[in-house]
Parts: structure tokens; sequence; C-alpha cells
């Protein structure tokens, strides 16, 4: 299970050697209140077993893989037979002129992430201590 550190303005995340899960948090958390409801119950929305995820254009992808061909290609077939049995969401970080990073993250792993990140920036936000 990963952890998710407040660092700055971005999240450290353990087990996230490109820090795509870390920048995925930082887009997504900036991205305040974008259906005018909480956070929180947007996140839970767009990232439940049945939501659509989320797509910054040119920035940021986060969608659920529904069938092995979802996964992107340099995790082979490493995460296939999970696809059919599990819930796997693919976050890929996109930049121009560079090829775009991707990380795999189990949906239950992912709410929890999203959870704990907000947690921290609300501590941040609202001037509570760390």
């Amino acid at each position: 299970m990963r952890t998710v550190r407040l660092e700055g303005v971005s999240y450290n995340v353990d087990r996230d050697p490109d820090g795509v899960i870390g920048d995925f948090l930082g887009y997504a958390l900036s991205l305040r209140n974008l259906s005018g409801r909480p956070p929180a119950e947007e996140f839970a929305d767009l990232f439940s077993p049945a939501g659509r995820g989320m797509r910054l254009p040119d920035v940021f992808s986060a969608y659920r893989a529904e069938e092995p061909d979802d996964i992107p290609e340099e995790f082979g077939d490493r995460y296939a037979q999970d696809v059919e049995t599990g819930e796997l969401w693919v976050l890929t970080r996109l930049r121009y002129g560079h090829a775009a990073d991707s990380a795999v993250v189990e949906g239950p792993e992912l709410r929890r992430l999203l959870r704990s990140a907000g947690a921290q920036r609300r501590l941040v936000t609202d001037g509570g201590a760390r």
C-alpha cells in the first residue's frame, strides 16, 4: 500500500518512481469544484468503479482500464489478467515534446490516496498545524 505526503506544493507518493501518481493528485486536487460539488463527493463519483475518470487535455488522463488493450504498452502483459478480474486505473501524464509517463493503480488504493491527499491539503489550506 502506497503512502502520500504533501511536500510544499507537490505530493510525494512512495513506489511512484516517475512521480505520475503524485502529479495526478496535485492536478486533481487543484481543480476544486469542477461540478460545484465538494471535491470528496466529486472524486467519489469520478473514480468509483463505474466512474468516468478525469481528463485534462494535453496535461493528464485518468481512466479505468476495462480491457487489456487499455493498459499502456510499456506495461506489457503485466496487468492483463488483473483488468479482467479487478479494478485498475491508468494515470497518464502528458508532456509536450516528451513521451507520456503512466502508472497503474488499483481502484480502492486510488480512492484512498485521493482522500489522504485531500485531507493533507485541507490541513494546509485551512491553516491547520501539520
